[in-house]
């Protein structure tokens, strides 16, 4: 599912995965949105959807992320060798009790 949410307080059309563990962002757009990446010394992959892998390369701690209304700081996996993408978990989904309608692709908090 796709929405738009506001990192840092700038709105990015994002895909919601609700079989993603984490949430990713990639370097080129963080560097974009001006976001500190720190050193990744101790996470190497994430899981995705599907079961498929993504090699993470940094981690923005305590970014501001928001859906709707909601707020929320996380932490973000930042990628390599994509041009622009925002993986957002279901963390958030869990923790504002959100309910997803596949069938018109509707979020309701």
């Amino acid at each position: 599912m796709k929405a738009y949410i506001r990192i840092a307080g700038i709105p990015l059309f994002t895909l919601i995965d609700t079989g993603a563990l984490v949430c990713v962002i990639s370097e080129i757009l963080a560097k974009k949105l001006r976001l500190k990446i720190e050193v990744n010394d101790r996470i190497k992959v994430a899981s995705l959807e599907g079961g498929s892998k993504v090699k993470v390369i940094g981690l923005i701690s305590n970014a501001s992320i928001a859906v709707q209304n909601l707020h929320t700081l996380g932490l973000l996996y930042v990628i390599g060798g994509i041009e622009s993408v925002i993986i957002l978990e279901t963390d958030w989904i869990n923790r504002y009790q959100a309910d997803i309608r596949r069938s018109d692709n509707v979020i309701k908090v």
